[in-house]
């Protein structure tokens, strides 16, 4: 009798103790049906692809109640094409172990950078941030090419608590590359955030050093004004250093409109060029056209267009992307 009731003690407490602790698995497979046109190679080409609206993932997630406010938390998020069935790299999105509390939280890993905070809000309320992302994306390489690096690996990075609508995040990941000759690449970053009620600013600033010297600089400042009948979203970036010959700037424009409780249109607009010496070597513009449909809380189907073109500083083309898509999201 007592050995039962010592056993049904262990029991309870280990039912607490469990109860404390979760993980979860979740995740989204995303596929569309569609046409495509990029040069140089010229032709349209007809397709199924992976990731129209977002890219397709599965994670897994973990928390568990410390005490005192004090959380510990973990995230290991794979990436894989839908289309064929392949990985994209093993737990090539998120990958961190991260404690939260009154101080905020810290991540340590793989996560995404603080600078990518302000990149995002500039596209925050389009219906696509994947391959047809409408207002373009300045510095992910929708428009003219220049891109920074999203998810810095062997980093740290901090987010505050939200201060009466002000919020910060610093990152910083250790290079592993330095060798007898050479210093370790690093990267640094920081973004600040405002948002309350319909508006939302924020400012960040990312450096990425290569062998010891300042290879990229860029800096971003984006913003979102929600009016309800429909949300407005603008961004201004530049990019600076000796990774590439010149300096790039642009901007993007964004309008979201929700039609119906099911029914969201967005249209975009970005442009961005290339200066070399204070002569501009390229000039890019695109434009994209997109609306979603969710069938239910977790299906969404969508359909876009997005066309982006370049010139040089003869006014030849140099390149151009004609993008049509059909396609359905689920998340689970």
């Amino acid at each position: 009798m007592k050995k039962s009731l010592i056993a049904l003690a262990v029991l309870a407490v280990s039912g607490a103790a469990f109860a404390q602790s979760t993980v979860t698995l979740n995740g989204r497979v995303d596929a569309w049906v569609g046409t495509l046109k990029n040069t140089p190679a010229g032709e349209t080409q007809t397709k199924l692809d992976n990731g129209g609206l977002t890219g397709s993932r599965w994670a897994l997630n973990g928390t568990e109640d410390l005490g005192g406010g004090l959380k510990a938390m973990f995230k290991l998020e794979n990436r894989f094409n839908v289309d064929d069935g392949t990985s994209a790299g093993q737990f090539l999105g998120d990958a961190y172990l991260a404690l939260a509390g009154g101080f905020g939280t810290v991540k340590l890993g793989r996560t995404y950078t603080a600078f990518d905070d302000t990149r995002v809000l500039g596209n925050s309320k389009n219906v696509f941030d994947s391959a047809l992302t409408p207002v373009g994306d300045v510095f992910k390489g929708t428009v003219g090419g220049i891109d920074y690096t999203s998810r810095a690996p062997s980093g740290i990075r901090y987010e505050t608590p939200n201060m009466s609508g002000f919020s910060a995040s610093l990152t910083y990941a250790f290079g592993e590359n330095k060798t007898a000759t050479t210093s370790s690449d690093d990267l640094k970053a920081l973004s600040l955030k405002y948002a309350a009620g319909p508006v939302s600013v924020a400012y960040g600033y990312q450096e990425e050093m290569a062998g010891g010297t300042t290879s990229n600089k860029y800096n971003h400042i984006a913003g979102v004004y929600d009016f309800g009948v429909a949300a407005v979203s603008a961004g201004y970036g530049k990019r600076s250093g000796t990774a590439v010959t010149g300096d790039d700037s642009g901007y993007t424009l964004g309008v979201t409109a929700p039609v119906s409780k099911a029914l969201t249109v967005s249209l975009g607009y970005a442009k961005e060029d290339t200066d070399i010496a204070g002569v501009t070597t390229l000039k890019s513009s695109g434009w994209g056209l997109g609306a979603g449909y969710s069938l239910s809380k977790r299906t969404t189907m969508y359909a876009g267009y997005k066309a982006t073109d370049g010139e040089n500083a003869a006014g030849t083309k140099v390149n151009e992307v004609r993008l049509f898509a059909v396609g359905v999201r689920h998340d689970f």
